[in-house]
């Protein structure tokens, strides 16, 4: 069975949301790559333990800026100790993608399959792409078994590392389905989604089986975890190979 790389996606989760998340996989002792949208007090406490890469939003009305540049300024102001990042959406294109090269970036994770295991790579930036096999969000999307199925265990059997996206609030809220989110985020402003206390999460968290459930079976299915820093060292070793 292939290996897990952990990456979470903070897409202004609120701090209870990450602090949870966080709890759980230092618990499991795993130590998953974060991808930040905002300053968070939980992840920067563990900077000297975990990798924290960029998550910018290059789409309109964002954020972090009227313009690449603008977004690009943005995000890097944000404490990071990983040369790697992953657009919300997975919104990149050339422009944006040379304005993160230009900004220092090595790494780039914004190819996103349905569950297909694909080879890191070098693309036309020098980035090394590393898509992912598994988005907590496209999986509820597909409707795909919150249960792990045959058809999982085969996919997942390839002999490649196999790149899970989570995102803080599908894990601490245990979404069951897409609807489910996605009503909670239309009914609320970014500011109370991104401030959003325990006692609300606990009284939004579904009780049956949700996402939650589905990656604790999946780490127990597939236990062993690897960083986005050891599949970056290890492709450029396969490209550039000692004498």
């Amino acid at each position: 069975m292939s290996k897990l790389v952990i990456t979470i996606d903070l897409d202004w989760a609120c701090e209870a949301a990450i602090e949870e998340t966080l709890s759980f996989f230092k618990n499991k002792n795993i130590k998953p790559t974060i991808f930040i949208t905002h300053r968070s007090h939980a992840v920067e406490a563990c900077m000297n333990e975990l990798e924290v890469g960029l998550h910018p939003f290059f789409g309109e009305n964002s954020s972090h800026g009227k313009s690449i540049n603008d977004v690009v300024k943005k995000v890097m102001e944000m404490p990071h100790n990983l040369k790697g990042f992953r657009c919300h959406r997975f919104g990149v294109c050339n422009l944006s993608k040379q304005a993160m090269v230009e900004a220092g970036m090595l790494i780039s994770s914004n190819i996103c399959t349905n569950l297909e295991t694909v080879r890191p790579f070098q693309d036309r930036f020098g980035l090394l792409e590393v898509p992912i096999f598994l988005e907590d969000g496209g999986y509820l999307w597909q409707k795909h078994p919150l249960v792990i199925k045959p058809s999982l265990i085969k996919a997942m059997a390839t002999p490649l590392p196999k790149v899970i996206l989570l995102h803080p609030m599908h894990f601490a809220i245990n979404t069951p389905h897409f609807d489910y989110m996605r009503d909670i985020k239309q009914s609320i402003s970014r500011t109370k989604w991104n401030q959003m206390d325990k006692t609300t999460l606990d009284r939004l968290r579904w009780q049956g089986r949700g996402m939650r459930d589905f990656i604790i079976d999946l780490l127990t299915l597939v236990p062993e975890t690897l960083s986005l820093t050891t599949i970056y060292h290890n492709a450029l070793t396969q490209h550039n190979p000692a004498d």
